[in-house]
């Protein structure tokens, strides 16, 4: 039997690719081989450029020309890249090795001259999943790593920048990383509302009484709602650090918008924890009504067998080979034994009836 909840994947929330006891900061090649791509892009209030460079060098030619340089880094499977990227920042080996080990919960740290923040980004095709992506942000740069997908999170955030949309264009690297993180809290929506309308689903099914494989789904439901909450909740400890008096990275104008960031994840951990009751209910509600049917059938044989109990007796008396019994040759025995079992098995019934076990 194939149980409903992954518990391979509850038991190994991560995977380390380093031994027990290496060095903090080491770190190992990833096992995937999706070759990383590095995309630039970079804008002011009244300029924007858009390339895609395969040189780390080139990154130097953007790098105080323009207000806001952000280098995008798509997948890991090139080590090369990220240990330039590295030595061009100056980054602490912790966040070159947090980078590339993309097991890392949501968190936000400052390092002197830059910050460094992990979101995970969630996924339901083809099954619930959740990648790492981090970001360095500097006074006038940011650079995030994202794990290979097929899906793109980030894509919003381009769309505002090449169209102008807002103010993002005229704030610096701190709201540029604001808005990454809250296009990726924002994609959490429309996936914990769909295990919302995948409980509509069963409702009435199991309300009808179908409950046969809905057990199964509800506990799949319940796990996936956990492993969302699990990647969820340290956005909040995370944004409520950056909003934090000794969280300097972030100026007072970005603070604002991280509130709204900060709601939204309050609002996402309360549809989950709304929905796993509801999954809890539902659980309750199957288990009544199969024990209901339960009570059901043995208040049923309950019946049959008290009814019969009395019957079985007159017969085992009259079938008792007693040479000098009353009845035994008697032309009217055989009548008298059915009317008696008749009459018995009709009071039995009759009193049955007027305590109300034949109701509901």
């Amino acid at each position: 039997m194939k149980l409903p909840i992954d518990l391979q994947f509850l038991r190994r929330p991560f995977e380390r690719r380093t031994p027990p006891g290496s060095a903090p900061g080491t770190a190992t090649k990833p096992d995937e081989e999706v070759a990383s791509r590095i995309q630039v892009v970079a804008f002011g209030p009244d300029e924007f450029e858009e390339t895609a460079i395969d040189n780390v060098d080139q990154v130097r030619d953007y790098l105080g020309s323009y207000d806001v340089t952000w280098i995008h880094v798509h997948g890991l499977g090139n080590t090369v890249h990220f240990r330039q990227l590295a030595d061009l920042f100056d980054l602490h080996p912790l966040v070159y090795e947090d980078m590339l080990h993309p097991h890392q919960r949501a968190k936000a740290e400052e390092y002197g001259d830059y910050a460094f923040i992990v979101v995970r980004m969630v996924e339901m095709d083809p099954h619930l999943d959740t990648r790492q992506l981090s970001m360095v942000v500097g006074d006038n740069f940011l650079l995030s790593i994202e794990e290979a997908s097929d899906h793109d999170r980030l894509e919003p955030v381009r769309e505002r920048l090449r169209n102008r949309v807002g103010r993002i264009r005229q704030m610096n690297a701190d709201y540029l990383s604001y808005a990454l993180m809250d296009s990726v809290i924002d994609h959490y929506f429309p996936v914990v509302e769909s295990f919302g309308d995948r409980l509509d689903t069963l409702d009435d099914p199991l309300a009808a009484g179908y409950t046969h494989d809905i057990i199964p789904k509800i506990q799949k439901i319940s796990s996936d709602l956990l492993t969302i909450r699990r990647n969820l909740l340290p956005h909040r400890e995370a944004i409520r650090n950056m909003m934090g008096a000794r969280f300097t990275r972030y100026t007072d104008n970005t603070s604002v918008f991280l509130r709204d960031a900060d709601d939204h994840t309050s609002q996402l951990l309360d549809a989950i924890d709304a929905y796993r009751q509801i999954c809890s209910d539902m659980r309750d509600f199957h288990f009544a009504l199969t024990s209901q049917r339960a009570n059901e059938v043995m208040k049923t044989l309950t019946i049959i067998a008290t009814v019969f109990i009395p019957l079985s007796f007159i017969a085992g008396v009259y079938g008792m080979n007693f040479e000098y019994m009353p009845e035994l040759k008697w032309k009217f025995g055989y009548e008298f034994a059915w009317i008696l079992m008749l009459s018995v098995s009709g009071g039995l019934m009759t009193w049955f009836y007027t305590r109300g076990w034949f109701k509901g």
